[in-house]
This record gives C-alpha cells, sequence and structure tokens, in this order.
C-alpha cells in the first residue's frame, strides 16, 4: 500500500475526504455533454471505459462484500486492476485477442498485460472485463481513463503510459487529478458490486 500515490494510500487508509469530488465531477466533464469544440477523434457519444480485473483476486468480490468491511472491499477491488482503457465497441477484446496470438504463437515476449491475461487463463480463470462512463464523447473517457491511472499509478498497471488530460482538467494539479481518480474509481466499484463484469475466457 505504500507504494500507491499519496491519494490512494489515504483512501485505502480510509483517510481521503472526498466530499467535494462530485461539485468536481460535474464541473469538469460539463463541457463534453454539448461540445463545441472539435476535440479528438470527434465526438460522437460512443465511448466508455474499461478496466481489467484479475479474477484470483476479487474471488466473486460482488457475491463477498456484505460480509466484509468496507476498506477491505475497496483495497481488494483496487489490487485486482491491471489494466483501465478507453474504449469504443469491442475495444477490451483487442486485449483478449491479442493474448489469444500470443499464445498460438508466441513469436516474442509477451507484454506484462498480455501474460498478465495468460498467467489468469493458466489457471483455469477469465479475464473480468468492467465497463463504465458509458456513451461520452472521446475526450472524456480519456480524461476518465487518465485520472484513474494517476490514481493507481502505472506500478500497479499493465499500462504503458499515463493518459491525456483534456478541458479543465489540463489545469488541475497532480494531487486533484489523482483526487478524482480515487472518486471515480469507487463510483466503479460501486457499479461492480451492483452489476459484476463480463468473464472472458480462453478459447
Amino acid at each position: 500500500m505504500e507504494k500507491y500515490p499519496p491519494e490512494m494510500r489515504q483512501a485505502l487508509s480510509g483517510n481521503l475526504d472526498l466530499s467535494k469530488m462530485p461539485y468536481l465531477e460535474r464541473n469538469t466533464f460539463k463541457a463534453f455533454q454539448n461540445p463545441k469544440h472539435d476535440w479528438r477523434d470527434g465526438t460522437l457519444k460512443s465511448s466508455f471505459n474499461y478496466l481489467l480485473l484479475d479474477p484470483r483476486i476479487t474471488k466473486n468480490l460482488p457475491n463477498r462484500e456484505c460480509n466484509m468491511n468496507k476498506l477491505d472491499v475497496f483495497r481488494t477491488f483496487i489490487s485486482a486492476i491491471f489494466y483501465i482503457g478507453k474504449g469504443m465497441r469491442d475495444r477490451p477484446y483487442f486485449h483478449l485477442y491479442e493474448a489469444i496470438k500470443h499464445k498460438k504463437s508466441p513469436t516474442k515476449k509477451a507484454s506484462g498485460k498480455v501474460q498478465r491475461i495468460l498467467d489468469i487463463w493458466s489457471g483455469g480463470e477469465g479475464v473480468v472485463s468492467l465497463h463504465c462512463f458509458q456513451s461520452v464523447i472521446p475526450v472524456e473517457a480519456y480524461t476518465r481513463e487518465a485520472c484513474m491511472v494517476d490514481a493507481i499509478g502505472l506500478k500497479h498497471l499493465t499500462n504503458k503510459k499515463r493518459g491525456n488530460y483534456y478541458g479543465k482538467s489540463v489545469h488541475y494539479s497532480e494531487q486533484r487529478r489523482r483526487r478524482m481518480g480515487v472518486y471515480l474509481l469507487k463510483k466503479v466499484l460501486h457499479i461492480f458490486i451492483a452489476e459484476g463484469g463480463t468473464t472472458i475466457f480462453t478459447r
């Protein structure tokens, strides 16, 4: 836990105040609701965010959380996330296809993400793909992705680089961005508990 960014460390200890985050979220993303700029990748509201989770860590968390401490639920959720992305249509499945291709003909060393997927499959489990913040324009999804990645830190993910910020968040401090990321991840946790995710097994 000590290796996480400071805001995440506070959150995992139950000491992070997120009371102002709902307002900040609305203020940050309202410009994207009725876009008037020629934003990157257009203004079609067909993007979303997704998280890939390791089921060996979640261990059917949605069914267990009622008997767990809330902080333990959040800690388990955060430690299970190994990739955060922005997608459209079947983008999350691209990573699974990439792993299948490598499994059939490994021509070079697998990336950290692909190797994690292969390890999960080797154990007879399926990768959990969790979709969130759906039907938004691309730059909103990019910004949410960046916040969540920074909140956890690249050391704990298989993402190769940090995300990109747009709109008002460009001018936010690193601390504010990470705090927003923690808040967004808590929202995603609620989605996971309520709906679960899509579990994808190898062929």
